[in-house]
């Protein structure tokens, strides 16, 4: 009989733990909201100083979508807080099945972009042209680049919409969905700052892992206004992602020596 007794009491109290771990988990859920998520992001994102990933990345729009072939690139970052473009070195592959056919190599100071198929080489030279940065020439989505493009976005809330989608699972990984969107303007992060543009929609879009705050993947799309139904979009998908990696600096070395025998087209403002 005591025996039974003890087994009702246990049950008893496992149902009544159970009955308060579902009220905290909903209250933890419920302080969970799109500026939140945001600010959460932007904290994780400071953690990171070296990032190594693979993307697969998607880039067309919804009226033409048959003629999106995916393209896969392999990234190594180190983290450059006095850099505006990227905020990060680069040494970025870009590769078909096993071959390499281009890379691009930034230090923050030089751009070098290697085109391994003709033997080419393009370079942007910003202390020898500062006047490059006064204009978009180069666009990666770097991790800092997200964190620059929340930040802008929350020290500007009153141009933004931010709403949280339905959870998704991404590599596995259970996701929230974060969407900021930017009506009538454009942002293009470390050349400028917003510019009018009263026909256009721009949202960001960012799949982040719930226990990390971490994005897995990132989607932008935009569309005009006056063709609603046609939206232009970009998806990265981030995988292999590992962080703070010990990465060598010769990795981001830009001198001559990396383009000996190239062709040499030297860009100007």
């Amino acid at each position: 009989m005591n025996i039974l007794y003890r087994k009702n009491q246990n049950m008893k109290y496992k149902r009544i733990f159970l009955y308060f771990l579902v009220i905290l988990l909903s209250s933890c859920n419920q302080n969970i909201n799109p500026i939140n998520v945001v600010q959460k992001t932007i904290r994780t994102i400071d953690t990171i100083n070296t990032i190594y990933y693979q993307q697969i990345l998607l880039r067309g729009n919804t009226e033409n979508d048959n003629n999106v072939s995916p393209k896969e690139r392999v990234f190594y970052y180190m983290r450059l807080k006095s850099d505006s473009i990227i905020g990060a070195m680069a040494h970025i592959y870009f590769y078909d099945s096993s071959y390499v056919y281009h890379e691009d190599i930034y230090d923050g100071n030089r751009l070098i972009r290697k085109h391994n198929v003709n033997g080419s080489a393009t370079i942007f030279d910003l202390i020898k042209y500062p006047d490059l940065k006064k204009k978009p020439f180069w666009g990666k989505t770097s991790p800092y680049t997200m964190q620059y493009m929340l930040n802008y976005a929350l020290e500007n809330k009153e141009h933004y919409i931010f709403e949280l989608g339905n959870d998704t699972i991404i590599n596995g990984t259970n996701c929230y969905c974060l969407k900021t969107i930017l009506e009538k303007k454009a942002l293009m992060p470390g050349f400028y700052k917003f510019t009018v543009d009263t026909n256009r929609v721009e949202t960001m879009v960012l799949f982040i892992d719930k226990l990390s705050f971490y994005p897995q993947t990132m989607r932008m799309e935009v569309y005009f206004l006056d063709n609603p139904d046609n939206v232009y979009y970009t998806d990265n998908h981030f995988y292999n992602i590992k962080f703070n990696i010990e990465i060598n600096d010769s990795l981001f070395i830009t001198s001559d020596n990396v383009i000996e025998g190239f062709t040499i087209n030297e860009i100007k403002p």
